[in-house]
Formats: C-alpha cells, sequence, structure tokens
C-alpha cells in the first residue's frame, strides 16, 4: 500500500484501504451510540412517571436525535418524554405519544442543543397524563462521539 500526502476525497477510503491490524487512534474513528431506556417496565406495561440516566458522556460529541414510542398507545392516553442534559431538557418541548399516534410509531423530538463534552449526563424523562391502555414505553437517544476514553 502506497503512502500519501495530502488530503484525499471526502468517502473515499474505504474498508479495503485500512488494514485489520492497522492501530487507529480513537479520534479518527467515529463513534455511534444508541442509549436507550424502557423505563424498567416490559412491552405490557402501563407507563408510569420516571426518569433515567441513559448516557454519560466521555469525550466530545454530538446528540444526532431523541426518539420514544409505546408498544401499544392505548385508548385514551398521553405521556411526553424529555431529554435532559445534566438535568436541563435540551428540547423544544417534550414529545407528546397519545392514543392516536398508534402502536410503535417512532415520534421525534427537536433538539435545542446537540453538544456533548466529557461527563455530560443525559436522562430520560417520562410523564403521564394518562394511561388507559397504553403499554410498553420506550425512548433512545443516538450520539455520535468522536473520541473516546476507557
Amino acid at each position: 500500500m502506497a503512502n500519501v500526502t495530502g488530503n484525499v476525497a471526502a468517502y473515499s477510503i474505504t474498508n479495503q484501504h485500512v488494514s485489520p491490524t492497522a492501530d487507529l487512534p480513537s479520534s479518527c474513528v467515529r463513534h455511534i451510540f444508541k442509549p436507550s431506556t424502557d423505563f424498567g417496565l416490559s412491552t405490557g406495561s402501563t407507563p408510569v412517571a420516571a426518569d433515567k440516566i441513559v448516557y454519560t458522556a466521555s469525550g466530545t460529541g454530538t446528540i444526532k436525535g431523541f426518539h420514544g414510542l409505546v408498544n401499544e398507545s392505548g385508548s385514551s392516553a398521553s405521556i411526553t418524554m424529555d431529554l435532559k442534559k445534566n438535568g436541563v431538557s435540551i428540547l423544544s418541548a417534550p414529545i407528546t405519544i397519545t392514543n392516536s399516534t398508534g402502536d410503535r410509531i417512532p415520534v421525534d423530538g427537536v433538539l435545542t442543543s446537540t453538544t456533548l463534552t466529557s461527563d455530560d449526563v443525559l436522562t430520560v424523562v417520562l410523564a403521564v397524563s394518562s394511561s388507559t391502555g397504553m403499554q410498553g414505553p420506550f425512548a433512545w437517544v443516538v450520539i455520535e462521539e468522536v473520541s473516546v476514553s476507557a
């Protein structure tokens, strides 16, 4: 394999160009994480108010998305899910899931802050207004970290 000095076109280096034994530093690799929570409930359990720590950043990164759904949307139900960084909401508004949302339909949050630094803590907060027939709340975050420490 030839050595290259200079710039190459974006995405032009693929797996075939990197040796499986290459000792790439973590700063050269993007790490995608999808921490999630079922709030300690089974897919057949009625939602109850809860908050769960889902992630602690080990380096700098970017929150790419926040999503929530329920396994069964019920007949008369409404819940919200909020994403907090270090105790402060980072959504324009909590996502709302109601009986009209549908079963297993992801609802996307609108992020107002996407940056992460080392030791930032992400928490998902579930609030319940009514839960008749609703079951199995689930939420997840999509995170990209550039540098991960041990």
